[in-house]
């Protein structure tokens, strides 16, 4: 008797399920639909979905899709689709409620024994099944955070972003120590390259010509203008032109030779001496200034 009863349930439940067909195709297809648009407004990618719901990819887009063919069965689609939509920030339990799924079967008029009762026992699990998807999904929303509603960055993405700009900075602190080494170097080199075009037949009645022995810093002024003040070192050679007055200050007179006017080079001064030397248009000879010996 039991046997035949639980045949009978199966029979009738099947029949109703499959007359239940159109009407789940429907209505999945209007679900996923609305799922679709509203995740793809959010600008949230389905492998996030499937991170966040631990949803396979397939049974997702079968969702979106409304292929009921590509899913299990109707109690487990409607849990899928209560974990899809709270994972959205949507009433899951109000897009689950819009699905069909298979109604109670009708109550027979025979009195069943306690020894049927155990042919019932796999709702249960559907029911147990449909209890652990709805805390897992809970604790998921609780966890991810900002993150599921597709408006904030996560941790990891801060972390990152944080890291890069730490290694810029210090990229950026070392480029610039690097500059301030070099930057007498590159002055020298940048305005000694500008000398070679220089033109020499230059109607400018003052044109002085300095040649570096040694090491030596150098401050010049062209017609009361600073046009340079650095450090150049031994070899270098460097041309200034004024139209009134050039002020040449040395830091080691010594090391350096000073041709007026296309004149013989000579030697500013002793070695080891800070002088200043004055040209001017008017004047045939430069007036010297000694302000410190070393």
């Amino acid at each position: 008797m039991t046997k035949n009863l639980f045949f009978l349930l199966f029979k009738t439940t099947k029949k109703k399920q499959h007359s239940q067909e159109p009407e789940r195709s429907q209505k999945l297809a209007e679900i996923g639909a609305k799922l679709r648009d509203f995740r793809e407004k959010e600008s949230i990618c389905l492998e996030k979905v499937a991170v966040v719901t631990m949803i396979r990819r397939e049974l997702l887009h079968a969702i979106e899709e409304g292929q009921l063919d590509q899913l299990p069965e109707p109690v487990y689609t409607q849990g899928l689709i209560k974990r899809y939509a709270e994972a959205m920030g949507l009433d899951g339990a109000e897009f689950a409620d819009i699905f069909p799924i298979e109604q109670a079967a009708p109550r027979s008029t025979a009195k069943l024994s306690w020894q049927d009762w155990p042919q019932l026992r796999p709702m249960h699990l559907y029911l147990f099944y449909t209890f652990l998807i709805i805390f897992s999904v809970n604790s998921l929303s609780q966890l991810m955070g900002s993150s599921v509603t597709g408006k904030s960055d996560t941790r990891t993405e801060q972390l990152a972003l944080q890291q890069q700009e730490l290694a810029r900075l210090a990229a950026e602190s070392e480029r610039t120590a690097a500059k301030n080494q070099k930057v007498d170097t590159y002055s020298a080199l940048k305005a000694a390259s500008s000398d070679k075009n220089l033109d020499k037949s230059s109607n400018k009645p003052v044109m002085v010509s300095v040649t570096f022995k040694e090491e030596s810093w150098l401050q010049i002024e062209v017609d009361g203008k600073m046009e340079f003040e650095g450090t150049l070192p031994s070899g270098t050679q460097r041309t200034w032109q004024a139209k009134e007055k050039l002020v040449i200050v040395a830091g080691n007179a010594g090391g350096v030779l000073i041709a007026f006017n296309n004149g013989q080079p000579e030697q500013l001064g002793a070695p080891g001496v800070v002088k200043e030397a004055v040209f001017k248009a008017d004047e045939l000879k430069p007036s010297e200034k000694t302000q410190n010996e070393g």
